[in-house]
């Protein structure tokens, strides 16, 4: 039986592995990258170091063109040859991958790659074991790792689409290890999960940190498409392990444990690697089987539905989101009095949350919120890519149960193969929300019209002990720890014209400074607000949308179809009934003769999120005529 062996696998491995290693932290430099140069074919002699920060370097053509692990097929792994002791070998390990020629690199750019398979299991000396890496790709053993039956296989890919582990290489930067289990991936999306596996920034915490990526898919099956895109994305959740080690030629251990999955479940994936990252990190892949196993007997996942969910010794209550129904304690079966957040998860929503990242800020986001209504283009800048993916998710969910048209990234780096066509010194595209760590955003996205900065950050030495330091102090820090400097807010071309709820502000604050209640009733009752918000926003256009099904429906032939959306006629009957958002009452930057309500309806109804809006509201019309008709008969 394929579990049986699961499990007295897992076991015996568990065995030989009774030594983790260090866990004293340091701080490894990260204002450097590794990139090939193109008037060099060698593949080690024509590396060089730029500063991630200057500008000038990415003027480079050939930014893109990262030479790739050359990747190893099942029985090429089976196959290795026996590594003699005492004797250097290339290619058998992260630090001295097989690097793929030139050549083959034009081959290969346009298919979908295999990629690299997993490790097996290694016997261990524990007593030379202290500095061991055991989530190594060594691939000098014949001992074959365990592989899923395609029934289990399958239940196991309508959660996740498979974990990469994805490690930092003195030769060429950030590399798949391997997959697991193995997946069909372009070059370009193992590029791209892997430039974002790893902090993009000159500071950020030394240790671990948990973080969540949304990387474009070309070709992968597995991809979901957005509600407007053809395009489809892939979602992964990111648990980053840095630490010192002397037993590395750079000093430090650096390696990323990736979730892959065709859902944006964040509070769920991420709470699963913030539990599995630690347990992988100390006993490597026998933690990955045990993981897919558990995955595999899991119901599959359906809209709405409660499910508990065993996962590695935790039981988890996760209630999955309805689509265009915001996920709200007040309609969850958990108590909100008794709520256990790390393991009752409500599957859409992040970790931290809108208030929790935006607490400082709290006056501010009444403007986000018209900004992502109107799909304006922003950049999320923060300190960590943890805070920087959560705020991103944050502020697509502030408009719900308005669908967002538009592409977002929670973290975006500047290996991106979009950073060429994101970032550019023209206007930005619109329907476009980034969040980015590095400095060098902070010069190349200022003529953006929106620019958020959220998140509280600290100057730490380079073992990870915070230095505590006055204001005056950080103002003459060294270059490398420029976006330390920015001070929390938003910066926007655009005047509000909703006005805030100072109520709400001030019970919100004193609540911070009393530390009660706890952050997740306090986001709670931040989202549900902007959740009635929306809702009354929407209320003149759920109006005017209902004249215009059919009254009438017929038993025989085909089904009315719905008349025309005409904005005259909406305007008309905006104008009659009024609005119901608070509007501001003075408006400096106005003339006397503008009207607010019509302006912003205006501007809804030519961005994106209108489109989007109509389509599925469209959709629900159709299908509860056609279930009207189906009753009659």
């Amino acid at each position: 039986m394929e579990s049986e062996f699961s499990i007295s696998k897992v076991n015996s491995s568990f065995k030989q592995l009774g030594v983790s290693p260090k866990d004293d932290l340091g701080f490894v430099p990260s204002d450097s990258i590794l990139i090939n140069s193109s008037n060099n074919s060698s593949h080690v002699d024509g590396l060089l170091e730029a500063d991630m920060s200057d500008s000038s370097f990415f003027n480079n053509n050939d930014f893109y063109n990262y030479p790739l692990r050359k990747q190893r097929s099942t029985s090429s792994i089976l196959q290795s040859p026996t590594v003699v002791p005492g004797e250097h070998q290339l290619g058998i390990s992260a630090s001295h991958p097989d690097l793929m020629a030139k050549d083959d690199l034009h081959i290969m750019i346009s298919r979908l790659s295999r990629t690299p398979t997993p490790p097996p299991p290694q016997p261990h000396d524990l007593s030379s074991s202290t500095d061991l890496d055991i989530t190594e790709n060594n691939n000098d053993s014949k001992e074959k790792y365990l592989t899923l039956d395609p029934t289990d296989l399958a239940r196991f890919r309508k959660w996740v689409i498979g974990f990469c582990i994805v490690n930092f290489d003195l030769e060429i930067g950030q590399a798949l290890d391997y997959a697991y289990p193995p997946m069909d991936l372009t070059l370009e999306e193992q590029k791209n999960i892997c430039f974002t596996a790893f902090p993009d920034s000159n500071v950020f915490e030394v240790g671990d940190q948990v973080f969540n990526i949304r990387v474009k898919a070309s070709s992968t099956k597995f991809a979901v498409s957005g509600p407007t895109a053809d395009a489809g994305f892939l979602y992964g959740y990111v648990f980053f392990r840095q630490k010192k080690d002397s037993t590395i030629r750079r000093g430090y251990f650096q390696k990323s444990l990736v979730l892959l999955s065709q859902h944006p479940y964040v509070g769920l994936f991420s709470r699963m690697v913030s539990i599995l990252g630690p347990a992988y990190f100390d006993t490597g892949q026998p933690m990955l089987e045990a993981a897919c196993m558990n995955i595999a007997q899991w119901t599959p996942p359906a809209e709405g539905k409660v499910l508990d969910l065993p996962f590695l010794g935790r039981l988890l209550q996760v209630e999955l989101p309805t689509p265009f129904k915001p996920q709200l304690l007040e309609t969850t079966p958990f108590d909100m009095n008794k709520l256990k957040p790390d393991v009752q998860i409500m599957a859409s929503l992040p970790t931290g949350g809108l208030y929790h990242h935006f607490k400082d800020i709290l006056k501010d986001l009444w403007l986000l919120w018209e900004l992502m209504l109107l799909a304006e283009p922003i950049v999320v800048m923060a300190p960590d890519p943890g805070v920087c993916s959560e705020a991103v998710i944050a502020l697509v969910d502030i408009i719900n149960p308005i669908p967002y048209c538009g592409d977002y990234r929670p973290y975006f780096t500047i290996q991106d193969s979009d950073f060429k066509c994101f970032v550019t010194k023209n206007k930005p595209l619109s329907s476009l929300v980034l969040g980015v760590t590095n400095p060098f955003f902070n010069t190349a996205v200022q003529h953006w019209p929106n620019i958020v900065r959220v998140g509280r950050q600290q100057l730490r030495k380079p073992d990870g002990t915070i230095i505590h330091c006055s204001k005056a102090k950080m103002k003459h820090s060294s270059k490398s720890n420029v976006l330390l400097n920015f001070v929390q807010g938003v910066t926007s071309k655009r005047k509000s014209v909703i006005s805030k709820d100072r109520e709400l502000i001030k019970m919100l604050t004193e609540a911070t400074v009393r530390c009660y209640p706890p952050d997740w009733v306090l986001n709670n009752i931040l989202r549900r607000h902007f959740v009635d918000l929306t809702e009354k926003f929407l209320v003149p256009l759920n109006r005017y949308f209902s004249t215009l099904i059919p009254v009438n429906i017929n038993t025989n032939g085909d089904i009315p179809r719905l008349k025309p959306f005409q904005t005259d006629q909406f305007m008309k009957s905006l104008k009659e009934h009024g609005p119901q958002l608070p509007f501001k009452t003075t408006f400096k930057t106005r003339t006397s003769t503008t009207d607010p309500t019509k302006e912003l309806y205006s501007q809804f109804l030519k961005c994106g999120n209108f489109a989007t809006w109509l389509q599925q509201r469209t959709t629900r019309a159709e299908a509860e005529m056609r279930k009207r008709r189906e009753n009659r008969t």
